[in-house]
């Protein structure tokens, strides 16, 4: 960048560059003064710095390796004190981000800068910094945290004798002024007691007692005055504003209730003097003075009132605007929920208050002779009947209050019911009576639930049938005649169901062991009980000498009974019984060749075979049969021969074979 780059030089080179200062200063300014005539801008930038608009300036964009400066090129007289505000942004990356602007006194010229980590201040002398790092440069001896203090002669070394006070960190109790917020930034010069002290967000951050003129400056009280700034490695946008930040206060806890007249107190902050005050009271109303005259609204409402102000360099401020609401008196209201009230019900007053201007934020509630706060209290039980009373009078924020609200209610008295629920067999009806426990409690209507998707009935005596099995809870309520509900009334029935299942039909052998299968219920009985091992269980061992025909009762606990009935064919053996013709033509009749195994526990083969000894047909499922196909293809009307053997329930083998004639 444009600038010195001051450092250590011996006496022949520090000659030579007092000289060369002396004769750069003297360019710089020339042209400067040829390029800002103006008298809004009386600003020189150096190296990366831009200005942003009329009093904003970039030191650094958010870039690597850059370096720039500000200078007024009015020079200041020490011998003066003065009092500079800014606002100041360092960037918004903390870990990573870098280095820091320094505020900077120096007479040589407006065209001084360094770069990297000399914040642009590095080895310009004679100085005075205060330096805001952001970066821990070891070398220096920095703190970790963000950090400011006061230098001399460009000296950024904490250790050295040119720290005159700090390093502490930028903001008080915080690490990080890498925040993306801005900062205020106030440096002041007190040329009686010779202090110089900076502050950060209103809080004092660093100051020395230094008497300038002659310790730094070799007695020469002119001074020039900006910032400096660099970046290298690391980066972040650092930039300034000279303040000029519009504000207004009011008196704090102000009641703006209407009628009110207001004093607007001007706060605003400004780098140097304001030249003008420009507010808008929101109602049409304006004023250019600093402190206006106290101001009437002439209705309530919401009135957005707004402050800019002129800086002495020709910039105005961003407009701080605050909205003031002149308040207009609430209405209170409110509902009971339920709205008839019943003893021993809990009741809530709902509030429903409103108000056109202003927020309602105080609720003074008279409920039977007892203050309530909430906004809307409950739950509130009235254990006795009779009349009750309640009022509310509402206020808000702005200082207004209403009218009181006053409403007079009845307490009722509370129907009790209750039902006794019997279990039942499905398909029975359900027979429910409800009882009025207080029969001075007049029922002008019942309510039943029933479990199962049906209910209501205005009666208090109903019948009702279920059309499954299983548990139902039933519930009953009942309401007076004054619209009091009563509690809810819970019972359950029990829908029971049997559904007998005796098996199916069988063919057994004389003697031949069998086990029942029975289900359906809870409890059994078979009957006739010949030959039966037991019974009363589902599924008992029978052992039949003839035919029989059974019959299984089932039932429950309750009862309930079904019954369902099984065949059983008795025949003589055991044996292998096997027809000697069939007809498969699908008429139903016939249509399938198969052997009757009586008293087998097991099939070991079922063959046939055509007249050639070709197989046609295998199996060991003597049920299913031969339906007169082999592969899918119907065989031709002829004998055939067969052969089948098992193994009967004692452990004997049965083997047989012959004919059949298949016949379509």
């Amino acid at each position: 960048m444009d600038g010195f780059f001051i450092c250590a030089p011996d006496q022949h080179v520090q000659s030579f560059m007092k000289r060369l200062t002396i004769i750069a200063s003297l360019l710089f300014l020339s042209g400067y003064w040829n390029l800002t005539s103006a008298q809004n801008n009386p600003y020189f930038m150096n190296g990366s710095a831009i200005q942003e608009n009329c009093n904003c300036y970039t030191i650094t964009p958010d870039v690597l390796a850059q370096s720039g400066s500000v200078w007024n090129v009015n020079k200041i007289d020490l011998r003066n004190s003065f009092n500079f505000v800014f606002d100041v942004f360092l960037g918004c990356t903390d870990s990573d981000g870098a280095d820091g602007i320094v505020f900077v006194l120096q007479p040589i010229s407006v065209s001084v800068g360094t770069s990297g980590e000399g914040l642009g201040f590095q080895n310009v002398s004679p100085s005075i910094g205060v330096a805001i790092d952001t970066w821990q440069n070891t070398n220096n001896n920095d703190p970790y945290e963000d950090h400011i203090a006061i230098h001399r002669d460009g000296d950024l070394d904490h250790n050295s004798a040119n720290n005159l006070a700090g390093p502490v960190s930028a903001i008080e109790n915080n690490p990080n002024i890498e925040d993306c917020k801005l900062h205020s930034f106030r440096i002041s010069w007190d040329a009686t007691t010779k202090v110089l002290k900076a502050q950060i967000d209103g809080v004092d951050r660093v100051q020395t007692t230094i008497d300038l003129v002659p310790d730094v400056f070799r007695n020469d009280p002119m001074v020039f005055w900006g910032f400096t700034g660099s970046t290298g490695g690391s980066k972040n946008l650092q930039r300034f504003c000279t303040a000029l930040n519009a504000k207004f206060t009011l008196p704090p806890d102000l009641n703006t209730c209407f009628p009110v007249t207001l004093a607007f107190a001007d706060s605003s902050s400004s780098f140097g003097a304001i030249s003008r005050y420009d507010w808008d009271f929101g109602d049409g109303t304006k004023s250019d003075l600093a402190t206006p005259l106290p101001h009437t609204y002439a209705q309530p409402g919401d009135y957005d009132v707004k402050l800019n102000i002129l800086g002495a360099n020709g910039c105005y401020s961003d407009t701080f605007q605050q909205r003031i609401v002149i308040g207009s008196d609430p209405m209170a209201a409110y509902t009971l929920e339920p709205a008839i009230v019943c003893d021993s019900i809990p009741v809530f007053f709902r509030d429903q208050s409103t108000v056109e201007f202003g927020t309602i934020n105080r609720w003074d509630w008279a409920i039977d002779g007892t203050a309530y706060s909430a906004q809307s209290p409950g739950p509130i039980q009235f254990d006795n009947t009779g009349p009750g009373t309640s009022s509310l009078r509402v206020y808000t924020q702005e200082g207004c209050e209403s009218e009181l609200t006053s409403k007079d209610f009845q307490v009722y008295k509370t129907p009790s019911v209750m039902f006794a629920a019997d279990d039942i067999c499905i398909g029975d009806p359900s027979f429910l009576n409800g009882v009025n426990l207080n029969p001075s409690v007049s029922i002008a209507r019942w309510s039943w639930q029933f479990g199962d998707g049906g209910g209501s009935s205005a009666s208090a005596n109903v019948s009702h049938r279920y059309q499954t099995a299983g548990i139902f809870p039933v519930m009953l309520t009942a309401t007076s005649d004054d619209g009091c509900i009563s509690y809810e009334m819970k019972d359950s029935i029990r829908v029971f169901q049997t559904k007998a299942d005796a098996g199916k039909d069988t063919i057994l052998a004389t003697g031949q062991p069998y086990v029942l299968m029975g289900k359906g219920g809870e409890f059994y009985q078979w009957s006739p009980s010949t030959g039966i091992s037991d019974p009363s269980i589902a599924s008992p061992t029978i052992t039949l000498q003839a035919d029989a025909t059974l019959t299984l009762t089932a039932t429950t606990s309750f009862g309930c009974p079904t019954t369902d009935v099984v065949y059983i064919k008795v025949y003589k053996g055991p044996g292998i019984y096997v027809p000697n013709a069939f007809t498969p033509n699908d008429d139903g009749k016939n249509d399938r060749f198969r052997p009757v195994a009586v008293g087998m526990s097991e099939i070991l083969y079922f063959r046939i075979f055509n007249r050639f000894g070709q197989l046609v047909y295998e199996s060991k499922d003597t049920f299913t049969g031969w339906d007169g196909k082999t592969n899918g293809y119907k065989q031709p009307n002829t004998t055939y021969v067969w052969q089948v053997a098992g193994i009967d329930f004692s452990g004997k083998t049965h083997v047989k074979k012959g004919t059949v004639t298949l016949v379509r």
